[in-house]
């Protein structure tokens, strides 16, 4: 399947130019977020003439610049003047934090669970009300 976002969208964002390897890797990196947006988001985005909402396209270029950028998907820690880098937890920076999955699924329309409000007859001094004006017990709604 086709990436959300291309190689040429990611150089222009990051405002470099990639090298041949550089760009081998942005592109799988494309291709692997783009599979992760579709498993959460939408399946069918950027393929039979889906548009590809702006929002998830953002949300996948800022994923792959952080890949490119940190490669390794280490962080710097220091206590003092004793200094160590430690990997991030995940694959390798190859993940949406919370809020990006967040923004995917909202845009596929995946926000969870709604409750709906549901009225039913209250008994009142052993008379039936209706809150709408129907007797429901006679099927007629």
């Amino acid at each position: 399947m086709a990436s959300l976002a291309t190689v040429e969208d990611l150089a222009a964002r990051m405002a470099v130019t990639f090298s041949d390897a550089e760009r081998v890797a942005a592109s799988a990196a494309l291709d692997d977020l783009s599979a992760l947006a579709r498993l959460h988001g939408l399946a069918v985005w950027g393929t039979n003439g889906k548009p590809v909402p702006d929002v998830v396209r953002m949300v996948v270029l800022a994923v792959a610049e952080r890949r490119m950028r940190n490669p390794e998907g280490y962080v710097s820690e220091m206590a003092g003047e004793y200094q160590y880098r430690l990997p991030e937890t995940g694959a390798i920076g190859l993940f949406f934090r919370p809020d990006e999955l967040s923004t995917i699924r909202q845009a596929a329309g995946r926000t969870g669970l709604v409750a709906v409000p549901v009225t039913r007859p209250l008994k009142i001094a052993k008379v039936p009300y209706y809150p709408h004006g129907k007797d429901y017990r006679s099927g007629d709604f």
